[in-house]
């Protein structure tokens, strides 16, 4: 059987895939096996894969209300861009869960030749890392070989620069960071130079387990979120369901406008996304 990718391209059918997505967000085996049977028998020769993750989807909601929000991550990512909440902000809380220290520079940084913005420093008692966060609007959005060698060529000369005594900080290493994919060519030459390259879930490092393992969804994973109180979340600087889980509901709909009811169930979301073993 055939599905068809969001680019036009047509790849087999392969069950395997929502086993691992489902086991990756905490699903039970039994659970798993369920919601494959049910799938397998709506899904038909020539259906998108939007459509098949719709059907996912739907199934999951019937069966736990909290794996569906969990489920729904990617998609919650596309939205964070429209929110007006960076992806570099987002890429710096997950590095902080793995005990990283970050820093998004408010000013660019000196090379040898010439002045160079970047998006996150993480730094580790061994190391300092310059991270490139590079959001895409659409899933089979690439990052190409064109970008991986422009970082490449960043890290080079901010490292030139340090040794040349300029105000910056001596990188050891260059990561990228998308929730897009990369392609084959990015990959290679990412991979020959020395370059961390985290994507979706084509890399050995997939930004969608990181997030599952640190629980670091995004607000904007509850399907039921109207617009204007994600807004009102964004102004407030919460876009992550940690971040909401912990505050008191009294407050936070005082300071966000949201009534108390509402704001009582998004914080009882957040919990049950968060804590979900």
């Amino acid at each position: 059987m055939l599905v068809v990718k969001a680019n036009g391209d047509k790849v087999q059918f392969k069950p395997e895939k929502i086993v691992d997505t489902l086991r990756r967000i905490g699903a039970k085996d039994d659970l798993i096996n369920h919601i494959v049977q049910k799938v397998m028998a709506q899904t038909k020769d020539g259906m998108t894969t939007n459509e098949v993750y719709a059907i996912v989807r739907k199934e999951l909601r019937s069966e736990s209300r909290c794996l569906a929000h969990r489920y729904n991550l990617r998609t919650g990512l596309l939205k964070l861009g429209p929110a007006g909440f960076k992806f570099e902000k987002y890429v710096a809380s997950i590095l902080r869960a793995y005990e990283y220290k970050t820093e998004i520079p408010d000013n660019e940084l000196s090379g040898l030749c010439v002045m160079h913005e970047v998006d996150v420093i993480a730094t580790s008692p061994s190391r300092t890392i310059m991270i490139e966060a590079k959001f895409r609007n659409r899933f089979d959005d690439t990052v190409t070989l064109k970008d991986a060698m422009a970082t490449w060529a960043r890290l080079i000369d901010l490292r030139e620069g340090s040794k040349a005594g300029k105000n910056t900080p001596f990188f050891d290493e260059a990561w990228i960071v998308t929730n897009g994919r990369f392609s084959d060519r990015a990959h290679q030459f990412g991979v020959c130079k020395g370059i961390v390259m985290i994507g979706w879930s084509q890399t050995e490092q997939s930004l969608a387990r990181m997030v599952d393992h640190a629980a670091l969804y995004p607000i904007t994973v509850l399907e039921n979120l109207k617009q204007w109180e994600l807004e009102a979340f964004s102004k407030k600087n919460l876009m992550l369901c940690r971040e909401i889980s912990g505050k008191k509901p009294g407050p936070l709909a005082a300071s966000t406008g949201i009534p108390i009811d509402r704001v009582k169930s998004i914080v009882d979301s957040c919990k049950e996304i968060v804590t979900m073993q």
